[in-house]
C-alpha cells in the first residue's frame, strides 16, 4: 500500500518520464538550448581585423604631370578595430568603435620624367626644363564612431544586425619628395636646350624634403553583418561598413613649376571586418 500510494508522487518528481508499457520508464528528450539575453552580461568588448576593400575619392594635383592615383584605384589596405558597447535592450545595443588604417599610397611608385615650364612669376617662365621627380604621398586614418545597432532575433545562434553611427576621422598625410630639373641636355632629355642668355644658376634646380599634415573631420557610417553565438559570452562578428569622410586634406611641396599641391577629398570607403565580441558583467 505504501508503494502504491507513493507512485504518483514519484511520477510527479520525474515529470519528464512516460510509461511506455511493460513498466519501463523512458525519459523525454530535452529541447536544444537556444541563446537568450543575459541581463547580467550586457556590456561587451570587441576586437576585429579587416580591410578597406575599396574606396572612392577625389585625388587631384595642381600639376597635371604628377603621378597621383585614380581615386577609385587605391587598392585594399588593412584595418584594425576596437569596440566597447552595451546592450540597451535584448536587441538594441550602443557602442564606441575605434578603427585604424595604416598608410595608403596616393601616388604611383617610380621616378617621374617629364618636361615642364619654368616657375611662374619669374623671368624664366617660358624656359623648358627636363624634370626627374620622385614623390611619395601616403594617407593613414583613425576613426572613432558612436554606433547604434539592432540585432534581428532568429531563435538560433545566428543573429543578423544593421546599424549606423557618427563621429570623426583623424587623417594624417605624409609626403616625401625629390626633384632634379635642368635646361641642360642629359641622357634622359637629350634635346633639352635653354635660352643662351639664361644665367648659370637658373639652368638647373633641385628640391627635396618631406611634409606631414594631421587633420580632424566629421565621419559617418552604416553597418550590416551577421553574428554567431559561440557561447553565451563569446560572439563571432562578421560585418560590412560603408564609411564617409567629410572635408578635404592636402599637402604642398615645391617644384620647378611652383608649389605642388595634392588634395584628397570626398572619400567613401567599403570595409569588411571579422572579430570577437566578449560579454561581461
Amino acid at each position: 500500500m505504501l508503494v502504491a500510494g507513493g507512485a504518483p508522487v514519484l511520477a510527479a518528481d520525474f515529470g519528464g518520464i512516460k510509461d511506455m508499457g511493460g513498466g519501463v520508464a523512458v525519459p523525454v528528450p530535452a529541447p536544444a538550448p537556444v541563446p537568450t539575453f543575459d541581463a547580467d552580461s550586457d556590456w561587451y568588448i570587441g576586437l576585429g581585423i579587416g580591410a578597406n576593400i575599396s574606396q572612392s575619392a577625389t585625388i587631384r594635383d595642381s600639376d597635371i604631370n604628377m603621378p597621383v592615383k585614380d581615386g577609385d584605384n587605391i587598392g585594399a589596405s588593412p584595418t584594425f578595430g576596437l569596440t566597447f558597447g552595451r546592450y540597451i535592450t535584448p536587441s538594441l545595443r550602443a557602442e564606441i568603435a575605434i578603427d585604424y588604417s595604416p598608410d595608403e599610397r596616393l601616388t604611383n611608385n617610380g621616378t617621374l620624367k617629364y618636361t615642364t615650364m619654368g616657375e611662374p612669376g619669374t623671368g624664366y617662365r617660358n624656359q623648358d626644363y627636363g624634370v626627374l621627380r620622385q614623390d611619395s604621398a601616403k594617407l593613414s586614418r583613425t576613426t572613432a564612431l558612436f554606433n547604434l545597432l539592432y540585432d534581428i532575433p532568429t531563435g538560433t545562434r545566428f543573429t543578423p544586425y544593421i546599424g549606423g553611427g557618427v563621429g570623426f576621422t583623424w587623417r594624417r598625410m605624409r609626403r616625401g619628395y625629390s626633384e632634379s630639373a635642368s635646361c641642360n641636355p642629359s641622357l634622359e632629355f637629350p634635346d633639352m636646350v635653354c635660352n643662351p642668355g639664361l644665367p648659370t644658376d637658373a639652368q638647373s634646380a633641385s628640391f627635396s624634403g618631406s611634409t606631414s599634415k594631421n587633420q580632424f573631420d566629421f565621419a559617418a557610417a552604416v553597418q550590416a553583418g551577421v553574428a554567431y553565438n559561440i557561447t553565451d559570452q563569446i560572439i563571432w562578428d562578421n560585418g560590412w561598413q560603408m564609411l564617409w569622410e567629410g572635408n578635404a586634406i592636402s599637402t604642398t611641396a615645391p617644384s620647378i613649376s611652383g608649389d605642388n599641391t595634392i588634395v584628397y577629398k570626398d572619400a567613401i570607403l567599403q570595409q569588411f571586418r571579422s572579430g570577437i565580441r566578449i560579454k561581461f558583467d
